[in-house]
């Protein structure tokens, strides 16, 4: 025969238990402003809930879990029952005394055919939060009978603070750089949050971006980098935000303003040379040349002395030397097979790259 779990309604004042098409009335238990909160360890040994907060508009209901100790009994003829008679459950709003009714599962029947009775059994509830409760230690009980005594166990659960958010940033202006990506970075302040994304909206134009934000070292900071190529759209831009907690998920329009502007970088240029073009096995040959910005010397320049090796497609990095006041630089090397020669400096926000013409070295 097929058994099913139901969740029962449970009221503060009493409880129906549905067994075999009867019902059964449960006594409301005594002490409902007592100040203890602990487990009856012989009815119940845990009670857990899910991650619980207070909602901003719906409200919202929340699952817990609780173990139920020895909930089946071995009767005279051998035959498994049940030894919880009553299960019912109540929750406490953090600084109330009274109780409200909670959903919780009822005690199935016993398997078929087991030939001992289970230790204990995991049973499922929920209780409701509105957005007009108050966040804080919340109680969560269980009323266990067995025969004629009912006793109760307890524990506190916490439910969080409602999602509220407190600000927002992006980087202002973006400057994009021709040829290259220029990096966003967009910074949020969320309390409450499991997930939080981004929208950058160009004013003018339909350009967006959207980003899902990773959460900070800090509590409540969401932070992310994305990047802008240089063709993105110029002028006033917007930020958008969604926040999302479980079902619940909250738009915040206007949450910041930006501008994308076009940049303008210095022009680089190297120029470079060998001191031979052939050379004996063992033998030396400089490198050198000069790194220029706009026209002047490049001073303290980092500059890359690039070969690539005859019958080889691809320039590798050979060695790294730094420009002189006057933007000269030089390398001695040793060359050990034929091959081109080349320098090259990298770019920055505010110049070129560059790269000069290429030079043959051949070793004999």
């Amino acid at each position: 025969m097929r058994k099913r779990t139901r969740l029962l309604l449970a009221t503060a004042t009493g409880a129906a238990v549905f067994t075999a098409g009867t019902a059964t009335a449960l006594a409301a238990p005594t002490g409902d402003t007592a100040t203890a909160c602990a487990l009856t360890t012989t009815d119940v040994t845990g009670i857990t809930a899910d991650d619980a907060y207070v909602p901003l508009k719906d409200d919202a209901t929340f699952d817990f879990e609780a173990t139920v100790e020895n909930p089946y009994v071995k009767g005279y003829d051998g035959k498994l029952g049940r030894n919880v008679t009553g299960l019912s459950a109540q929750f406490q709003r953090a600084g109330e005394t009274t109780w409200d009714r909670a959903l919780v599962e009822q005690i199935p029947e016993p398997p078929d055919g087991a030939a001992a009775a289970p230790a204990d059994i995991k049973v499922k509830g929920r209780f409701k939060v509105t957005k007009a409760d108050r966040d804080g230690r919340w109680r969560v009980r269980l009323l266990i009978t067995r025969g004629h005594q009912t006793r109760e166990s307890c524990a506190e659960v916490t439910v969080a603070p409602r999602l509220k958010y407190i600000s927002a940033s992006v980087t202002d202006p973006v400057v994009l750089v021709p040829g290259e990506e220029t990096g966003v970075d967009i910074r949020a302040n969320v309390i409450g949050a499991s997930s939080v994304t981004a929208r950058l909206l160009s004013d003018d134009t339909d350009d967006s971006v959207d980003v899902k934000l990773s959460e900070g070292a800090t509590a409540g900071r969401w932070e992310r980098k994305t990047w802008f190529d240089d063709d993105y759209a110029k002028g006033p831009w917007s930020l958008e935000l969604t926040v999302t907690r479980g079902k619940e998920s909250v738009k915040f329009g206007n949450a910041g303003s930006f501008w994308v502007r076009a940049g303008t970088r210095a022009r680089a240029k190297v120029t470079f040379d060998v001191s031979a073009h052939k050379i004996k096995k063992g033998g030396k040959v400089r490198l050198y040349g000069k790194a220029y910005r706009n026209g002047s010397a490049y001073s303290g320049k980092k500059v890359g002395l690039y070969c690539k090796k005859t019958g080889s497609s691809g320039w590798k990095l050979a060695y790294s030397v730094k420009a002189d006041g006057s933007g000269r630089f030089s390398k001695t090397v040793t060359p050990k097979s034929d091959a081109y020669w080349r320098a090259q400096t990298a770019g920055t926000g505010k110049t070129s790259k560059a790269r000069s013409g290429y030079e043959f070295v051949d070793v004999r």
